[in-house]
């Protein structure tokens, strides 16, 4: 659940031009349903100091980890259907931080549910491919 305080922080989110305001929120943060949101809300095209900070976050769930794996066209990158180069390293940098940590298991089931918008036949096609299921498995969080 989301407070009314943390909706108000949301919003400012959306809005606040200082990304180093909208990291601080975010670290300083413990819940997950609020990092989820946060990654939800944000303006992807503003870089990846704040998914960055969402991934490092103690509290961040595998539910959030997932929407931040997805949200930012991480399989792209995992499948090597997009090369870092100079354009892209920030981007490049945080598909594998959260590559790293989905298939090393730094991140809990907790509160936050995920399940990605993919069909059957892509998620036998990722199994078949050897893709760690971590990266597109469901998950069913505690608050659901």
């Amino acid at each position: 659940m989301i407070s009314e305080i943390e909706k108000k922080q949301i919003d400012q989110i959306q809005y606040e031009e200082d990304i180093d305001k909208i990291v601080s929120i975010a670290k300083a943060s413990s819940n997950p349903c609020f990092l989820q949101q946060c990654a939800i809300s944000y303006n992807w095209n503003e870089g990846m100091k704040l998914p960055t900070a969402i991934a490092i976050n103690e509290y961040c769930d595998l539910g959030t980890a997932l929407t931040l794996f997805w949200l930012a066209g991480g399989m792209s990158y995992f499948l090597k259907e997009v090369e870092r180069n100079e354009y892209n390293n920030e981007w490049a940098d945080f598909c594998e931080l959260i590559v790293q940590n989905l298939t090393n298991n730094v991140y809990a089931c907790g509160q936050v549910s995920f399940k990605p918008d993919i069909n059957k036949l892509t998620q036998y096609k990722y199994k078949k491919a050897g893709i760690p299921s971590v990266l597109y498995q469901e998950v069913n969080g505690a608050s659901t």
